[in-house]
């Protein structure tokens, strides 16, 4: 098993066990934090939407209320189960889920009006290569919106050393400016930082 391919497994692991409960946790579906979500997106009826590493469908289902078309993308089965189970909850019908890797999404080059993921870079080992696959399959007038932890340079160290010991699937979350960098470095354009 190559490095990638292990910690794939390790997150399907953590997050096949923390499915359902993570999908219930009140925090993932605080109003707020959704409608900031939301705004960052600027979704219009006629959007076609992506939800990269989706989870269980918290952010997509609220983006499919606003948006003509969302798809959710998860490498964890039981994520997109509970992502599913959501869906029919809310009944919500302009929803597709799909099972894969966010460093090898399964979309044909500028597919997306809007590119989104929540709390999920500081699970990737590589980051740059999930945010190049964000931008290949966004529109070129698109949006992309990447929302994640970010500490401080002095205390990320620390935070990354505390994630591990409760979730081994955790690999470092950037710090603001690293996230940004990662940007610039593929030529995207800074529009909003909210933090």
């Amino acid at each position: 098993m190559t490095d990638a391919s292990t910690h794939n497994a390790r997150i399907v692991q953590q997050f096949t066990r923390w499915a359902r409960p993570f999908s219930e946790l009140a925090v993932h579906s605080e109003a707020d934090g959704l409608r900031r979500t939301l705004a960052a997106a600027r979704l219009e009826p006629h959007m076609q939407v992506l939800d990269v590493a989706c989870g269980p469908g918290i952010v997509a289902c609220a983006a499919a209320a606003q948006a003509g078309h969302v798809t959710g993308i998860d490498l964890t089965p039981a994520m997109i189960e509970q992502a599913r189970e959501r869906q029919q909850r809310s009944g919500l019908t302009n929803l597709v889920w799909r099972i894969g890797d966010a460093t090898a999404l399964p979309f044909p080059d500028r597919s997306f009006d809007v590119v989104l993921t929540r709390y999920s870079f500081h699970h990737m080992p590589d980051p740059m290569a999930s945010l190049r696959e964000m931008k290949r399959v966004a529109r070129p007038d698109g949006r992309i919106v990447v929302i994640d932890a970010t500490p401080s340079p002095e205390a990320q160290a620390a935070y990354d050393r505390m994630e591990i010991l409760r979730d081994p699937s955790h690999t470092s979350a950037l710090t603001l400016e690293q996230l940004r960098t990662l940007g610039q470095e593929i030529g995207l354009h800074e529009e909003n930082i909210d933090g």
